[in-house]
């Protein structure tokens, strides 16, 4: 049996990992669907549907924000740009890529981003978005 390269193993990790979240996402819409629909002002359990409701909303934010960081490393293996730092252009170290496969940056560089995002933050400029960085999920 023929050893499947990393970039494969790669993709392969990528493609299960957009699988589950849109399995997790149809079940946040599901949820969200039943709640409106079995809702009734009147009841003492509104506040805690609408908790229920709000949760679910959030998980759908993140599962969507997840699956477009997906899409967008698969388009980078699509198009043989994947595993290149986006911010000094240097190849991302393969054993990065294997725990983190959304990474676009190099070690160094997602520091670098964080040590900005953390100063922006002291100074309470935490609004701007110019400078994000990547989290390991």
């Amino acid at each position: 049996m023929p050893r499947m390269k990393p970039i494969e193993r790669i993709r392969e990790k990528l493609l299960a990992q957009r699988r589950a979240l849109f399995e997790q996402v149809a079940r946040a819409a599901d949820g969200l669907r039943w709640i409106d629909g079995n809702t009734h002002p009147e009841t003492e359990e509104e506040a805690q549907e609408q908790s229920i409701a709000n949760l679910l909303a959030r998980l759908d934010e993140r599962g969507n924000g997840e699956l477009r960081t997906i899409d967008r490393a698969l388009t980078l293996i699509e198009e043989g740009d994947y595993g290149t730092c986006e911010d000094c252009e240097e190849p991302i170290p393969v054993e990065r890529l294997e725990v983190l496969p959304t990474a676009t940056t190099c070690v160094f560089c997602a520091e670098a981003r964080e040590r900005a995002f953390g100063q922006r933050r002291r100074q309470g400029n935490v609004g701007d978005s110019s400078v994000a960085f990547e989290t390991e999920s």
